[in-house]
């Protein structure tokens, strides 16, 4: 039955894809997603740094920046390379589901273990504090996400976006019952996230897969999920490390009241941009077909999201500017630092929502080595920068570092689809007018 329905709406979207035929309905469900997400952050952001000191919510963002890596690397690359094979290869659902969902946990083992030993001595958080709330999100968000890229696949965008939306729920859920009682701490919060986390999954995996037609089963991993996720998270980790590294290293060189501030900030200015994110999620699943061969496709494709993109984020950063003065009053007593940062991580919000567009259009052509080194290249060029800012200018240095990596990737992204483009129309067009000889 998976199979089926899988091969259904592989050949839908190839049919589709270059008019984006259906963007308009997934975006809605991916916007009904980020708002329920939306609601969550506002929720976090107003609630914690009402419990916690300005160093301690610093070494709270600080470990998830450090999730934000190990969650590409173990389960969000994986994911994504799932969807990538059913879709875009047409491979078995069950042989597919089994390979990858056992390589979720013996990878999401490894990288618990790593991060929860890299929290617990660098940041000012304790062991069990650091271990709950890895549990929590490498561990049981990681079966609820591979779940819900299975769920796509089977049937469409919409049914796994209600997926998603339950841990969205559950983790607020979590987040207000503590904070109403008044015992919300970081061990709490992480304890309560990992309980209801881990039931869900439970639920996901015996009771609703099926329901799509899978079979639920573990199995040694395929050397074919190994390649493809190692592809998928090598430059999904390298990104987040660019994006998020920066609290983890202003943690680590001692600016942990400035990681809180800048941290604060980041929050605020990435609330807003949760609209433009629900477009590129919903624009994803329809750059993976190659379009058999036609001239210009990935390009036109990336160019025309990427303008999009790029009117939405300038008018988005312009709304949060001019509205910045009234919402002075969200952040509490000893965060008003965090307000004078906003103004600077504006710049920043064109240069992150423009290059998806051109990496989504590399996977089009088949050229995900050159996407994933692109990653890697930039995020090395963030991390330099970082050590070299961070300890002179603290979170100025973070935000200048931030720029620079941003601009390498924006650059070398487009550059590089552009040539990628070029070479496989000429392939194209060569076998094109060999196939018309032969046949003359």
């Amino acid at each position: 039955m998976a199979r089926t329905v899988a091969a259904q709406l592989r050949r839908r979207w190839r049919q589709g894809a270059d008019s984006f035929d259906g963007l308009g309905t997934d975006t809605i469900w991916s916007g009904v997603h980020d708002v329920a997400q939306l609601a969550s952050a506002f929720t976090s952001f107003l609630l914690l740094q009402r419990v916690l000191d300005p160093a301690t919510y610093g070494a709270y963002i600080g470990l998830y920046g450090l999730l934000a890596t190990f969650g590409a690397m173990s389960f969000a690359g994986a994911g994504l390379a799932l969807l990538q094979r059913l879709v875009g290869e047409g491979d078995d659902p069950d042989r597919t589901l089994r390979s990858f969902l056992s390589l979720t946990v013996v990878v999401g083992l490894a990288a618990a273990s790593v991060a929860i030993l890299i929290g617990a001595t660098t940041l000012g958080l304790g062991l069990t504090e650091v271990a709950l709330v890895v549990g929590a999100e490498l561990f049981g968000a990681a079966v609820v996400f591979v779940s819900a890229m299975l769920v796509q696949a089977a049937s469409g965008f919409p049914a796994a976006t209600r997926v998603k939306l339950v841990v969205i729920v559950l983790r607020m859920a979590v987040l207000v019952t503590l904070f109403s009682t008044d015992s919300l701490t970081i061990a709490n919060l992480g304890a309560g996230i990992l309980v209801l986390f881990t039931v869900y999954a439970g639920y996901l995996l015996v009771v609703h897969l099926p329901r799509h037609g899978y079979r639920v089963s573990f199995g040694v991993p395929g050397t074919q999920a190994v390649r493809t996720s190692a592809m998928f998270s090598a430059p999904m980790g390298a990104s987040r490390v660019q994006t998020d590294g920066d609290k983890y290293l202003l943690n680590l060189y001692g600016f942990a009241a400035e990681a809180g501030f800048y941290g604060l900030a980041y929050r605020m200015v990435l609330l807003g941009t949760l609209p433009l994110l629900a477009l590129d999620t919903a624009a994803f699943q329809r750059f993976l077909p190659r379009g058999d061969g036609e001239p210009g496709l990935h390009w036109r494709r990336a160019s025309h999201l990427g303008a999009l993109m790029l009117a939405a984020s300038m008018a988005t950063a312009l709304a949060i500017y001019l509205a910045l003065p009234a919402f002075g009053f969200l952040f509490s007593d000893g965060f008003e630092e965090a307000a004078e940062i906003v103004p600077w991580l504006l710049f920043l919000i064109p240069l992150i929502a423009t290059s998806n567009a051109p990496m989504n259009g590399l996977l089009g052509l088949g050229r995900a080595d050159a996407r994933m080194w692109i990653y890697l290249g930039a995020a090395a060029v963030s991390v330099v920068a970082y050590i070299v800012l961070i300890p002179v200018s603290g979170w100025r240095g973070a935000f200048w570092a931030s720029v620079i990596g941003e601009s390498v990737l924006s650059v070398t992204s487009w550059s590089t689809l552009w040539v990628c483009q070029r070479r496989a129309d000429r392939i194209t067009g060569a076998s094109h007018v060999a196939a018309t000889m032969s046949t003359a």
